[in-house]
């Protein structure tokens, strides 16, 4: 049996359904009132709901199309926009906005946002009580969005990331962010549903890469990098190229005299998003909810037709697997997997569904209480304004929405090729592959190599078309 939190409304068959009900005394107000009462209450409930509703699908979906079609301007601008004007949708627009500062070559300011919201994320995990009980009249986008799991977790992912191609004086530090969030939320997720739970929040590989990446370049701390690397192996068994990683750092050689190394990041496909999907009332749970209600008397109740509306996980079919590499026309190899971002949010995401679903009900028994509470007041001859009060608690449980408020703009994989080179300048081509196979636009760019040192270059192909503009630097 799923936990509820302190601050939400616990209901079970041995506990009296008034609880449920509002404070107010209505049966000391007559029947007018407590059909105000509830149709006022469901009116502003549906306003506010559908407002939400609105805002999120409408306004995000266009400068998120903007994105993903290439035009970073209009992106950047639409998304700066909502993040001003809008407080519900601010901290996902604001998520958003980083990634499209990132490719318009402004990594710093990317960088600063994404902190401001890990902060903020931070300071929400401490849930406020009265959001909580106004969610349970409404729907859960009534709450201020704290953010899901892995969102946190890839916040400080993309922290690295950002840092990592400016000075990277942070970036270690932001990679053992990543990992310790995890566990973090691993050892919430078994306190609240059980050890089984727990086990969804796998390591992300990225975290221990990006560690041994950067020991390993400091010429000295090979065996920091070397376990690193073996933690990495043990996560991605079928990933060829770390097995490399590992015996190249245990010979203690970051590379050859003369040469420096190119580490591509790829951000490849488009990555999870929150949808809105019905769980029709046929569980245990909404049926004991019914029968609460009408055991208290002799009233009727709304009857459950409309069915519960969960947030699911999605992620879109991509049309590339992975990024092509040729350094001055030469290729040199696939990059491949370091992070399934796609994975990670549907496990994650699926440990919460028993929650989610008790909100539901939770929510679903409160608005039913609430109308017998109301029906209760009148007394057994008003059948209009009883009949009234049924069509009105169906609509009232038919306007909820699930909470799909989400970082649109992540991608579904974070893939990775390491290439030593000489000396000097080069020229680097990007192409988006698909089954090995060149499709689409590739991008080309000047790099410098520099001896014994990392040149990072990061890029998102989320379909057969780079976004915006990669991000290269030396360091």
């Amino acid at each position: 049996m799923v936990e509820l939190q302190s601050d939400e409304v616990a209901l079970s068959p041995t506990r009296s359904i008034a609880m449920a009900a509002p404070t107010v005394p209505l049966r000391d107000h007559g029947p007018s009132w407590s059909y105000r009462f509830l149709s006022g209450l469901i009116a502003l409930s549906v306003l506010v709901q559908g407002t939400a509703c609105s805002t999120h699908s409408k306004r995000l979906m266009q400068p998120r199309n903007a994105f993903y079609e290439g035009n970073i301007e209009d992106s950047h601008e639409l998304f700066a926009k909502l993040a001003k004007s809008n407080q519900r949708d601010r901290d996902v627009a604001n998520l958003d906005l980083a990634m499209v500062e990132l490719f318009s070559g402004e990594a710093k300011k990317a960088e600063t946002r994404l902190r401001e919201v890990r902060d903020r994320f931070e300071k929400l995990e401490e849930k406020s009580l009265s959001e909580s009980a106004i969610s349970l009249w409404t729907d859960d986008q009534a709450k201020a969005y704290a953010g899901e799991d892995y969102e946190k977790v890839f916040i400080r992912s993309f922290l690295a990331l950002t840092n990592l191609v400016q000075d990277g004086d942070d970036a270690e530090a932001y990679s053992l962010q990543i990992n310790e969030k995890q566990r973090e939320l691993s050892e919430r997720a078994a306190e609240r549903l059980g050890p089984d739970f727990a086990a969804k929040y796998e390591p992300v590989p990225l975290g221990f890469y990006l560690r041994g990446m950067i020991r390993e370049a400091t010429g000295r701390d090979y065996d920091d990098a070397s376990r690193a690397f073996h933690t990495v192996a043990e996560l991605l068994p079928h990933n060829p190229t770390i097995a490399w990683d590992v015996a190249r750092v245990e010979q203690g050689v970051h590379s050859p005299p003369g040469y420096g190394v190119l580490y591509v990041f790829a951000l490849v496909g488009r990555g999870p998003v929150k949808v809105e999907v019905e769980e029709h009332a046929t569980s245990d749970a909404l049926l004991i909810a019914d029968r609460i209600v009408s055991a208290m008397g002799p009233y009727s109740v709304p009857p459950t037709l409309a069915p519960i509306k969960l947030p699911a996980i999605r992620t879109p079919v991509s049309s590339i697997d992975g990024v092509g590499v040729d350094i001055d026309g030469e290729p040199i190899g696939p990059t491949t997997l370091i992070t399934d971002i796609a994975h990670i949010a549907e496990s994650t995401f699926d440990a919460k569904r028993k929650e989610l679903m008790a909100r539901a009900v939770a929510r679903r028994v409160v608005k039913k209480a609430t109308v017998y509470a109301a029906k209760d007041s009148m007394g057994r001859q008003d059948g209009l304004s009883s009949l009234a009060l049924d069509a009105a608690g169906v609509l009232w449980e038919a306007s909820e929405s699930a909470e799909t408020r989400c970082w649109g703009l992540l991608p579904r994989e974070i893939q990775v090729l390491r290439v030593e080179l000489p000396r000097g300048s080069h020229q680097l081509q990007l192409r988006p592959i698909d089954g090995g196979r060149g499709v689409g636009q590739a991008q080309s760019l000047p790099i410098e190599i520099e001896d014994g040192r990392n040149t990072i270059a990061l890029c998102y192909f989320a379909d057969a078309f780079s976004i915006g503009r990669p991000q290269v630097t030396v360091r």
